[in-house]
């Protein structure tokens, strides 16, 4: 996958690829101001970009009706150009439920990652093993039997 470009896919009813321009222009913009722990040491960033909610709500989750709460039963693989990979639970992200705000950042401190991709953010987290750099992919799965 070409940097800057995220391919959406999974248990969602429209599969897409967005460009870090796309996710700018088609969603609304969230900014958050963040620290966490990292191998270097605490970071801080403010990083601008759509929830990652509102990006997977659009591509339709196909979620059941028919069974209880069976959004609770899925969770985002969010995939990153190195091969580094995250989850985030629908739960999670879900402003029903714990709404936390993860964004998928298309800036960082006020600089474009049109360049390395968008990265994900977990604001809440004490690590910044959440904080997915260079995103090239997020997958819907259901998690359980």
């Amino acid at each position: 996958m070409p940097p800057g470009q995220v391919l959406f896919l999974g248990r969602i009813a429209h599969p897409q690829l967005l460009t870090v321009a796309d996710l700018a222009a088609k969603y609304p913009q969230h900014t958050q101001t963040v620290t966490f722990q990292s191998g270097a040491g605490p970071q801080t960033h403010t990083y601008t970009g759509p929830l990652l909610y509102d990006v997977l709500q659009a591509a339709k989750p196909a979620f059941r009706s028919d069974v209880k709460n069976d959004a609770l039963r899925y969770a985002a693989v969010v995939h990153a150009s190195d091969g580094y990979e995250s989850v985030v639970s629908w739960g999670e992200i879900d402003p029903g439920f714990a709404g936390t705000e993860a964004l998928l950042a298309v800036t960082q401190d006020g600089v474009s990652l049109a360049k390395e991709g968008p990265r994900l953010t977990a604001p809440g987290d004490t690590k910044g093993g959440r904080y997915v750099s260079g995103v090239t992919s997020v997958t819907l799965v259901r998690a359980g039997l």
